[in-house]
């Protein structure tokens, strides 16, 4: 069934049993297509599992979501974390820290960074250059990232009472949607594929999200689609010289247009992408414009349907079409019409093919993929080298009417160092732009809870051949916090996670390796270690404290283990101030820009 139109679409399933995230197959490459994709019982989990941390107390479903997720995204064979540092890593000692250059900084223009659905742990990334392990013993990679809950788990109230509605089958469309904005740490989309897991194995798998019909980047792809286009296509967002002011950039901010003919974008999902025996609804996203084309759509081998992009205004437009089982391959292609005047034959028939003229304009700006089972669904929605201010250049009344399309319970946004990188930028400027930005989503969505993940440690090469700190991000990240306490948001310390000021470096030379040699991205299991501090932060204000439903703690959950708690964020808050008093200079970075 295809459906195509403007206003509130399909996409709310009915109540059936959930279909958990499958375990990648232990001989499959990352990224490869070796094998059948089994749904299994992951390994067990380490025996600190349940104590992860001080104060951090695990309910058993809980336990068993981390040990999933941690499987599914390393593949079962690999080797899982256990419990968090109880120090941060003991941090070089940096001289003065260079100032960033942002023409050198790679991805500070939309290129360069790439995503990591395909690298390896131990691949770079594209642009990063490897200097070498370092002589000295490497740090144990496995025993990094120190637990440091959300400062305030106020603002997440909504997000809870949706996700207990949700457990308890009480919620109205069977649906809590998360939307996660971010630049080439959250494109990677590896530590927003360990929430995703996570949040599915615990409360119901609602299907994989958001996703772009045409690489938006060289890089482009999700953990468990693979998309795939031809060369006739543009990209256009705000960070792009090139691009069109019109803000006509949809749900991602970023759109993908062409007016010609034979082109193509192409879906598949990976051997690793959970499936279903339920329906699963696809829906387009696309720009109604004067003078727009037509494109047809085939889902797995049967072609569903044309869509005409024509339009008396500039507007969103949608189509749906709802399938048994899923995930299918989706394609799109141009339609075109010939200009050839005589149809007689099949030798004019083929001339006319080559003197094809496209219909229009195609612009596109994605597909969400959700089944009919009740659950989460996680829309990865990042975009290489953007910041949180170029949300301000996209056309506000178009943007908004997709976000309440998706309907989101949580929005989260993971910006930073880019901004880090903006040295002719002041401080001041950035604060009002991150509060515009912050206001933008509370008039599109505003019942959703709200949450900042704070800049990454990253730092860049100084003349001397030496990886430093860069000053700004300590800056970015105390702006963040103090917006998101004024605006209502709960924020997470990415830097305090990662030990500290300076902490990249350890990262970037420990066995396994967590961060890559670039001193700015991570690697896949960098990332999902973020993915897992990030999720047990935000996990643990529903599982415990004000929100959690009497009854729900576990019984290890004492008023002794709440104070450690509160004692081991003290401690981390302490160990960043200290680092800030420290050095001047030292920075923290942000995500991967």
């Amino acid at each position: 069934m295809a459906v195509c139109g403007l206003s509130c679409g399909p996409l709310h399933g009915c109540a059936s049993a959930p279909v958990p995230t499958p375990v990648q197959p232990a001989d499959a490459e990352h990224g490869g297509s070796a094998g059948a994709t089994e749904v299994v019982t992951p390994v067990a989990p380490p025996v600190d599992s349940a104590n992860p941390a001080p104060g951090l107390v695990l309910p058993e479903d809980a336990i068993a979501a981390r040990a999933h997720a941690q499987a599914y995204v390393l593949g079962g064979a690999k080797t899982m974390f256990g419990a968090y540092a109880i120090e941060p890593p003991e941090i070089p000692e940096y001289g003065p820290a260079p100032a960033p250059t942002l023409e050198e900084l790679p991805g500070s223009a939309g290129v360069g960074t790439g995503g990591l659905s395909d690298a390896s742990d131990d691949e770079e990334l594209p642009g990063a250059a490897s200097d070498g392990a370092d002589e000295e013993p490497a740090v144990d990679g496995l025993g990094l990232g120190v637990y440091v809950p959300l400062e305030d788990t106020t603002p997440l109230r909504g997000f809870y009472d949706a996700l207990r509605k949700l457990d308890r089958g009480e919620d109205e469309d069977g649906k809590v949607r998360v939307l996660i904005y971010g630049g080439s740490h959250t494109e990677a989309d590896v530590y927003t594929t360990y929430l995703r897991s996570y949040l599915q194995h615990r409360f119901g798998d609602g299907g994989l999200g958001f996703v772009s019909l045409v690489r938006t980047n060289r890089w482009y792809g999700q953990f468990a689609l693979a998309v795939e286009s031809s060369k006739g296509w543009m990209t256009e967002h705000a960070q792009r010289s090139k691009a069109r002011d019109d803000g006509y950039y949809g749900l991602l901010g970023a759109s993908v247009y062409t007016t010609k003919v034979h082109e193509y974008g192409r879906v598949t999902p990976r051997e690793r992408a959970p499936t279903t025996d339920g329906k699963t609804t696809y829906e387009l996203l696309f720009l109604r414009q004067p003078r727009g084309g037509s494109f047809s759509v085939t889902v797995g081998e049967q072609r569903v349907g044309t869509v005409d992009t024509r339009g008396k205004k500039y507007e969103a437009g949608y189509f749906s079409v709802t399938r048994d089982k899923g995930p299918e391959l989706v394609e799109v292609r141009p339609k075109w019409k010939s200009s050839s005047k005589s149809k007689s034959s099949a030798k004019s028939s083929a001339k006319s093919s080559k003197r094809a003229r496209s219909t229009g304009e195609i612009r596109l700006f994605g597909m969400v993929v959700e089944n009919e089972n009740d659950g989460v669904v996680v829309d990865t929605l990042g975009i290489s080298g953007t910041r949180a201010a170029n949300h301000l250049k996209w056309d506000e009344p178009m943007w908004t009417d997709q976000v309440k399309r998706r309907d989101p319970a949580l929005y989260i946004l993971a910006y930073g160092v880019n901004e880090a990188s903006d040295t002719d930028v002041p401080i001041s400027h950035y604060r009002e732009t991150l509060k515009a930005t912050l206001e933008r989503f509370k008039r599109a969505a505003p019942e959703a809870s709200c949450l900042l993940i704070g800049p990454s440690d990253y730092h860049r090469k100084s003349a001397d051949g030496e990886f430093r700190p860069v000053p700004r991000t300590q800056q970015i990240r105390d702006t963040q916090r103090e917006v998101a306490a004024e605006l209502g948001c709960g924020f997470w310390d990415t830097i305090a996670f990662m030990g500290g000021v300076g902490a990249m470096d350890v990262w970037a030379n420990a066995e396994p390796q967590l961060g890559k040699a670039d001193h700015i991205h991570m690697t896949k299991r960098g990332y999902l270690r973020i993915g897992m501090g990030l999720t047990d932060a935000i996990m643990d204000g529903y599982d415990h404290g004000e929100f959690a439903d009497e009854g729900d703690a576990p019984a290890g959950d004492s008023t002794d283990a709440k104070d450690a708690k509160v004692d081991a964020n003290v401690d981390a808050g302490d160990g960043a101030n200290a680092d800030d008093e420290a050095s001047a200079s030292a920075a923290s970075a942000d995500e991967r820009p």
